[in-house]
C-alpha cells in the first residue's frame, strides 16, 4: 500500500496549484473545504489499490472538473490524504516507516503486518556514478509496482520484487543506460527476510569493484569471488596488504601499477595512457618487483599485487 502511495507523490505546488479554482455549483467544494475532505476520507479509508485511493479521492472532489482534474494528475494531494491515514485507529504497529528501504537495508525491525505486505524476494541493487550527483532522475522505467528506494552513503538503493528473470535483466539494462559508462551498480537477490544481509553483500562487492578498479557496469558476488574470499579473511587480508603497502611510498610506481590494472594488463594501453615510452613502462615495472617482492609482468604476479591494492583499499 504505502508503495502504491509514495509511487502517486509529484513535486506539485500545493498553494500554486489551488490558485484560480472556483467552484462550478454552490455545492461544489472550495479549495479549503476540499483539502479537509481530503483528510477526513484519508482518517477512514482502508484500501491498499491505488484505484481505491483515486476513487475516494475523486468522491472528495465533488464534481468540480477542475479538482477532478487536479486529483488524476498531480500528486500533492496525497501528503494531505496521507496526514489523515495515520491518524486512523490502527495504532503505531501499523504505521508504515517513513524511509521503509533504510530500515529494511539496516536490519531494523518493521511491523510485522508491513513485512507480510511485501514482496517475497527482492533484488537489492547498489548504484554509485558521476551521475548521482549531478540531480539526475532515476529512470521511470524503475519505478514500477513494488519498488523501494533509499539512498546509502551517497549511494543509491533499490529494491525491486524479485518477478522474473526479465525484469532482472530489464532493470539492470534501464540502470546500465541510465549511468552511461561513468559508475558501477551491484545487484544482491534475497527474500524480504534478509534484505540487510543482501545489502551488506551488495556493499562489500561495490567496495570490491570500486577497489579494484573496474570498467563500469553491472556486478553481483559471482564476479569478485576471490576478492571476496580474502576480505572475509582477516589474517589473509593483513597479508596481501603488507606486500603492497611499501608501494605507497613511490607515488610514480604507485600510478604505474594502477594504470597497468586500468588497462587490463595490456603494457602497451598502460604505456599509451601513461604518456610514456614502452621500456620506461617496463623499468617502472621492474622497480615494483624488486620494491614488493612480486613480478607484475607474471600473470600470477599482477593478480597477486591487484589482489593486494584491493585488500589494502578495503581495510
Amino acid at each position: 500500500m504505502a508503495e502504491a502511495v509514495a509511487e502517486w507523490v509529484s513535486s506539485v505546488d500545493v498553494k500554486t496549484s489551488y490558485a484560480g479554482l472556483r467552484p462550478v455549483s454552490d455545492t461544489a467544494p472550495s479549495s479549503a473545504d476540499f483539502m479537509a475532505r481530503v483528510r477526513a476520507v484519508g482518517e477512514k479509508w482502508a484500501g491498499d489499490r491505488r484505484s481505491d485511493l483515486v476513487d475516494t479521492l475523486l468522491q472528495a472532489a465533488a464534481g468540480n472538473p477542475e479538482l477532478v482534474d487536479m486529483v488524476r494528475n498531480s500528486g500533492s494531494l496525497l501528503a494531505e490524504f496521507m496526514e489523515g491515514f495515520q491518524r486512523n485507529g490502527a495504532g503505531p504497529a501499523m504505521s508504515v516507516p517513513r524511509d521503509l528501504a533504510a530500515e529494511l537495508i539496516a536490519g531494523r525491525p518493521v511491523p510485522q503486518a508491513v513485512l507480510d505486505s511485501l514482496a517475497s524476494r527482492y533484488l537489492i541493487v547498489v548504484v554509485r556514478g558521476s551521475v548521482m550527483g549531478r540531480g539526475k532522475a532515476v529512470p521511470a522505467e524503475l519505478a514500477g509496482p513494488g519498488v523501494l528506494s533509499t539512498r546509502h552513503d551517497g549511494d543509491l538503493v533499490l529494491l525491486v520484487p524479485d518477478v522474473d528473470a526479465t525484469r532482472t535483466s530489464r532493470v539492470t539494462g534501464h540502470l546500465d543506460q541510465w549511468l552511461n559508462g561513468e559508475g558501477w551498480l551491484v545487484i544482491a537477490k534475497r527474500g524480504r527476510a534478509q534484505l540487510a544481509e543482501g545489502f551488506k553483500e551488495a556493499g562489500d562487492v561495490m567496495r570490491l569493484v570500486a577497489a579494484g578498479r573496474r570498467p563500469s557496469g553491472s556486478y553481483s558476488i559471482s564476479d569478485v569471488l576471490v576478492e571476496y574470499a580474502v576480505i572475509r579473511h582477516e589474517g589473509v587480508a593483513q597479508n596481501l596488504a603488507a606486500v603492497i603497502k611499501p608501494l605507497r611510498a613511490h607515488a610514480v610506481l604507485w600510478e604505474t601499477l594502477t594504470a597497468l590494472i586500468d588497462a587490463d594488463y595490456n603494457r602497451n594501453k598502460a604505456a599509451k595512457n601513461l604518456f610514456i615510452h614502452r621500456s620506461t613502462l617496463d623499468y617502472r615495472l621492474q622497480r615494483i618487483a624488486s620494491v614488493t617482492g612480486c613480478d607484475p609482468t607474471s600473470g600470477r604476479g599482477v593478480q597477486l599485487l591487484t589482489t593486494a591494492l584491493i585488500a589494502d583499499s578495503v581495510r
